[in-house]
């Protein structure tokens, strides 16, 4: 707290005030006060500490979806931004093994649950050309111009991944987000994602959504694994977080950050990342390969390194800053038994608060959790 101090110029003669009782009274006040703030215990509160929201998740539910209709992961799209936006609740579920996303439309009950899960429409992820798309979808975030963003694996030898943004009515690709060259794989060198453990997240702050979409936004873009030249054999996992504003018909790539596995930690997958605000504050999702290992952690961003021009992320980094995270929820530990693949925020819940859905498949089945922010 800064105090600012005015000083006025040296006076020969002090002046008598005509209230010395008062003067006496008011010194004594201000003994007594510090004597009793000093005496109290004040908590003491780390700069680290204050970096995190003070967040909990409770658990309200889970509901089953048709298992004809299998998806591997969720979007919320934010009303008033979709097409139409008259239908309720509607959330866009990408196709587990086609390159498809199918509109769901969700009602809630009057208390916290879900009362009805209905199957809207079918869209088919196509080329600009109108062409079918040859890809394995991975990731959908909604975003704020009545497009999605997707994440997709590809059987194209020099280009294995790619993200594109495609339009809600009609699927067709509008824009290809470009992936740095160190991202794909070279002959002469170990580098780029690993074959079968690809780009798994894309996500957009909330707080980031403008009218129309015409506003400049932000794209986080996450693999689910280290890169083949960031791989450590005695250390835990290392990934690579991409931040890019989306203008208009242009992708530009603002920064590169590490994001952290724990030493003892079950988790070795980023299955899920999801951006609270446009402040830096996450929630991450960690898996381990079966899948029932699970953690969902709260991440901040606001002092993490640029890790942009680091040829190689091995070994130990002495003077990078990491993403820093805290545990919001244990898995195992909660007594929920599934193995989850991917999670979104969804619409307030009707007490106001903030509700946020984990996907799980084998069947599919959603999780829903109210998240609170004291």
């Amino acid at each position: 707290m800064t105090v600012d101090r005015k000083y006025g110029k040296f006076q020969p003669y002090a002046k008598v005030s005509p209230f010395p009782c008062l003067r006496g009274a008011i010194a004594l006040c201000t003994a007594l006060l510090l004597t009793l703030l000093t005496g109290c215990d004040i908590p003491q509160v780390s700069a680290e500490q204050r970096m995190f929201l003070d967040l909990s998740l409770e658990y309200l539910g889970d509901y089953q979806l048709p298992e004809d209709k299998p998806i591997s992961d969720l979007t919320y799209e934010i009303s008033g931004y979709g097409e139409p936006a008259d239908k309720g609740i509607r959330f866009y579920g990408l196709a587990a093994s086609d390159p498809e996303f199918y509109t769901l439309r969700l009602e809630f009950g009057d208390g916290d649950d879900i009362s009805e899960i209905a199957l809207e429409d079918t869209t088919i992820l196509r080329e600009s050309t109108g062409e079918p798309l040859a890809v394995h979808p991975r990731s959908i975030v909604f975003s704020p111009r009545k497009s999605v963003f997707v994440a997709a694996a590809t059987d194209e030898p020099d280009r294995p991944f790619r993200v594109g943004e495609y339009d809600l009515e009609t699927g067709q690709l509008k824009n290809d987000v470009p992936l740095p060259p160190t991202y794909f794989p070279r002959e002469d060198a170990e580098q780029g994602l690993q074959p079968k453990l690809g780009l798994k997240s894309l996500s957009i702050a909330p707080d980031g959504f403008s009218a129309g979409g015409m506003d400049p936004f932000r794209l986080f873009v996450a693999p689910e694994a280290p890169l083949l030249q960031d791989l450590d054999s005695d250390r835990p996992p290392k990934v690579r977080l991409l931040h890019y504003v989306i203008a208009d018909r242009a992708s530009f790539l603002v920064s590169e950050n590490l994001y952290p596995f724990d030493e003892n930690s079950p988790g070795t997958d980023l299955a899920g990342f999801v951006a609270l605000n446009r402040g830096g504050s996450f929630l991450s999702l960690e898996r381990s390969p079966d899948g029932l290992g699970t953690a969902i952690y709260q991440v901040f961003s606001g002092d993490s390194t640029d890790t942009t021009r680091i040829a190689s992320l091995r070994g130990e980094l002495t003077k990078v800053q990491p993403l820093r995270k805290q545990l919001l929820l244990d898995w195992p530990a909660s007594g929920i038994d599934a193995a989850v693949t991917a999670m979104t925020l969804g619409p307030r819940l009707p007490d106001g608060g903030q509700s946020l859905i984990a996907i799980a498949d084998n069947p599919t089945r959603l999780f829903l959790f109210r998240l609170r922010e004291s």
